[in-house]
């Protein structure tokens, strides 16, 4: 990111100056079940922490779980939530985003992730319909309990005018310095100071849509590429069922023990292995000795004999 080493000395020094301009707040924030953190995230990208919560809690009166959640139309759905602010789009994606966790798991859960390693968890969260850079990282801070920097449309202009990111950095840039500045266990501490304080002096920027907008990549609604994530969804279920049905295959195998006769027929065979490979080292000696003799680089037979002569004889004269 451009001016990165100007910006850490500013996150730090503002770190600094908000917890001591408002002590160690009570948090904003609190942290539960991962799909209540998708929602949450997808509600709260230009809306405060409490109308997020209103949202929330209006669909699960409308649901038994999220199971149930997850197969109602978007339509449907929007008449919960008419009130808040891009409530069609926000429930497409929320739509989108849960049936894309059931196409994969046959179930409304990311229970499955929190003991994954953090490449892993980008990866699954990346591959999510709906989701954008603020939703996956609250839902790793919040939801799985790993290391995230949320920032939402007011949290994102105030870091700007901070000028502890850059102006021209994207959100995922953004985010992905914040994370390197932020120690994992001062990131709660830090998110909810910022929130208080970005919401405090942008929110009415926010509501007048005068900020960068939090957006996630609109679905493709031809009917080709709705066969293909129909197709892709299929494939992926086959081909985890063929890997569990392997491992469970390999699981049963039985390992295989060598039996008395095959442990016998080593023993007799060692001796002449060992053999051969004693013949194999005494001609490649002759070989090498012989192939020095012909580039001269070896003594002769007739000069080893001459030596032994001349030393002969003047042992005898003196």
């Amino acid at each position: 990111m451009k001016g990165a080493a100007r910006c850490a000395r500013r996150v730090k020094q503002l770190f600094r100056q908000m917890r001591s301009a408002g002590g160690r707040p009570v948090r904003q924030y609190t942290a539960g079940d991962p799909i209540t953190q998708l929602i949450l995230s997808i509600f709260s990208r230009n809306l405060p922490e409490n109308r997020a919560r209103e949202g929330l809690l209006r669909l699960q009166a409308a649901a038994v779980d999220f199971n149930d959640l997850r197969v109602i139309p978007v339509g449907e759905m929007t008449e919960f939530v008419r009130d808040l602010p891009d409530a069609r789009t926000k429930c497409e994606d929320l739509s989108r985003a849960l049936n894309r966790i059931f196409a994969r798991e046959h179930a409304v859960t990311l229970e499955q992730l929190r003991d994954r390693p953090r490449r892993e968890v980008d990866a699954y969260l990346n591959a999510l319909d709906g989701l954008e850079a603020y939703s996956r990282a609250r839902i790793r801070l919040l939801g799985l309990g790993q290391h995230g920097i949320p920032l939402d449309e007011a949290m994102w202009a105030y870091a700007a005018a901070r000028g502890i990111v850059d102006d021209s950095a994207s959100l995922d840039g953004a985010l992905a310095f914040l994370e390197r500045q932020i120690d994992p266990a001062e990131a709660l501490e830090f998110v909810s100071l910022l929130k208080r304080q970005a919401w405090a002096e942008f929110g009415p920027a926010v509501r007048r849509g005068e900020v960068r907008r939090i957006r996630s990549v609109p679905p493709d609604r031809t009917t080709r590429n709705m066969l293909q994530q129909v197709a892709s969804a299929a494939a992926e279920a086959r081909a985890a069922e063929l890997t569990i049905s392997r491992h469970r295959e390999e699981e049963a195998k039985p390992v295989a023990r060598p039996t008395l006769r095959t442990r016998a027929r080593v023993a007799v065979r060692a001796p002449a292995v060992a053999k051969r490979a004693a013949a194999q080292v005494a001609c490649s000696g002759r070989r090498s000795r012989a192939a020095a003799r012909k580039r001269g680089t070896a003594p002769s037979v007739r000069d080893k004999t001459a030596k032994r002569v001349g030393r002969s004889a003047r042992a005898k004269s003196a």
